[in-house]
């Protein structure tokens, strides 16, 4: 076991070959404090830790890196900021990660964890996801959530215990498990609540739509500035 800490970061620099694409991912870990065992296969980092790979950025507390398996492991107030190929920001937090460093895919769970996908050139705020359990796949193209689903865009709050969102799309589909996803939407000055068995967004940059199937109830509430009359 070979132990080393300092004042300023400690860098290591690894190659690994993804067998997915036969291509060379070089993988940069650096921290406050440093542990290597296992002849090397097994790095904790402690304090700022931090894991770089291709457009891929982990940081939390506490990072242990398998370099033989390109796996990771991540403890207390862990970021995942990467761009997807399409040159859109992403960003995913959480108090815990497991992430697979090659496949690009992982899990990140506990109280408070989020995913934002930034628009091109920032054009409209973010689409946020909250949720207790985020899982990503496909370069982030692809992430699953469940339990405590909460979805923000522009125009509306989607509520759900689960969501299949689809990055290359934007397309996320709220289905009914336990319970039925339900949307809450504002447009021009009226506000509407509904649910439904299925509750698809479509947030591409240029058409954003709300589709709701199978048995939607709901309610709308519009207001007249000028008589001050609802109903």
């Amino acid at each position: 076991m070979i132990k080393l800490n300092g004042l300023l970061f400690i860098i290591f620099i690894f190659t690994a070959i993804s067998f997915a694409d036969g291509a060379s991912i070089k993988t940069t870990i650096t921290g406050d404090e440093m542990e290597v065992r296992k002849a090397g296969e097994i790095t904790i980092l402690k304090g700022n830790s931090k894991v770089v790979s291709d457009q891929n950025a982990i940081t939390a507390h506490r990072i242990i890196y398998d370099k033989k398996n390109s796996v990771l492991s991540a403890f207390d107030h862990v970021m995942l900021s990467s761009k997807m190929q399409d040159g859109r920001q992403f960003e995913i937090h959480g108090s815990f990660a497991h992430y697979y460093i090659n496949d690009k895919k992982g899990k990140f769970w506990g109280d408070n964890t989020t995913a934002k996908y930034f628009m091109q050139n920032n054009s409209s705020p973010p689409f946020t996801l909250n949720a207790q359990e985020i899982y990503i796949d496909r370069n982030l193209e692809v992430l699953n959530a469940y339990n405590d689903v909460v979805v923000t865009a522009t125009g509306g709050t989607i509520y759900s215990d689960n969501v299949a969102f689809n990055g290359k799309t934007f397309n996320a589909v709220f289905q009914k498990y336990e319970k039925r996803p339900v949307v809450d939407i504002s447009y021009d000055d009226n506000k509407g609540y509904y649910e439904a068995d299925e509750i698809v967004f479509q947030g591409s940059d240029g058409d954003k739509k709300i589709i709701m199937n199978g048995s939607v109830t709901g309610k709308i509430k519009m207001e007249d500035k000028h008589n001050d009359i609802k109903n």
